[in-house]
């Protein structure tokens, strides 16, 4: 954390900081339970990047919907039966699509501190109600869990 002059500083109260952390470890555990070929992800190594992932995707959507307020009216592409809403969340899941060897997703596994791609999308999906709301996700599936993840 940082203080109005950009000096590294704990300005929170032990409160904060505690809910902040419990917050956070919610991260950990969630993305910690997933594994590529048998080995599980370091959540602790990838907290930041989940967490700015999760809040982003939140941030995002936020600001997409007050553009949308604007509009008078929602444009559908043609021949797709999905709204507006779905297709946002559907662009934000195609940015992570990759395909990788089996050796060099472990590798990326071992050093990298962002999650693999696969769950960047999924686990942040289940953490958004708004994604949930969107494609009708039953509370308690697997892509609507009713416990979510959330630090912002």
């Amino acid at each position: 954390m940082f203080d109005k002059e950009g000096n590294l500083a704990n300005w929170w109260s032990k409160s904060s900081l505690s809910n902040f952390q419990e917050r956070e470890g919610c991260f950990v555990r969630q993305y910690s339970a997933d594994s590529v070929l048998g080995h599980n992800l370091n959540g602790k190594k990838t907290l930041g990047e989940n967490t700015a992932d999760n809040g982003g995707l939140k941030l995002a959507y936020k600001a997409y919907k007050k553009w949308r307020a604007r509009k008078d009216h929602e444009t559908r592409l043609p021949n797709l039966s999905v709204t507006s809403d779905q297709l946002f969340f559907l662009s934000f899941a195609q940015i992570w699509c990759e395909k990788s060897t089996p050796g060099y997703a472990l590798t990326d596994l071992a050093v990298n501190v962002h999650s693999p791609g696969k769950f960047r999308v999924v686990e942040t999906l289940r953490n958004s109600v708004d994604f949930a709301k969107a494609f009708n996700c039953e509370l308690g599936s697997p892509m609507n869990p009713e416990q979510k993840c959330e630090v912002w």
